[in-house]
């Protein structure tokens, strides 16, 4: 099992002022991306080692490393999925979370992704983008929607 964990940004984050005990402007930077074992779950005393329902599928996974996770459940489905509506360019991805803030409980939300690519590496960098902005959203919030939809720009919430 090969474990990869990457820094997104290593140079210091600028949004500190001089002062020691000044609170940063904005929440430190994402940490950990795609890893299989979890510095989060590490970090609280949890059991680290997130498992896949897909084993074929990419590990597309986030964490700032101390308050939460976010991992790709399983390969992104068609939208709508009733045979009766026909066929749609759209797909559908879930993605499960745990953030500190939450009494430890794991959530989950869906994103529609309403032009994505066919397939194959540019389909996985579009669900990665979209893990990325959940992440920033998990940043400064513990708790996501429950549905958003990404048109290949930005996540919108839906009601």
């Amino acid at each position: 099992m090969l474990t990869f964990i990457r820094r997104l940004d290593t140079r210091p984050d600028q949004s500190h002022s001089g002062s020691v005990l000044a609170k940063p402007a904005r929440p430190p930077r994402l940490r950990w991306r795609n890893f299989n074992i979890c510095p989060h779950c590490r970090a609280n005393g949890r059991r680290d080692v997130l498992e896949r329902l897909n084993e074929r599928g990419p590990m597309i996974s986030r964490s700032d490393g101390m308050l939460f996770h976010i991992v790709l459940g399983d390969r992104p489905i068609e939208y709508p999925q009733e045979k009766s509506t026909g066929h749609s360019d759209m797909k559908s991805v879930g993605f499960w979370y745990l953030h500190e803030e939450n009494a430890g409980l794991t959530e989950s939300v869906v994103v529609i992704l309403r032009k994505p690519p066919m397939g194959g590496v540019s389909l996985s960098r579009h669900i990665e983008r979209v893990a990325d902005e959940l992440a920033d959203r998990l940043r400064v919030s513990s708790r996501l929607a429950c549905l958003y939809e990404y048109d290949g720009q930005q996540l919108h919430k839906l009601s």
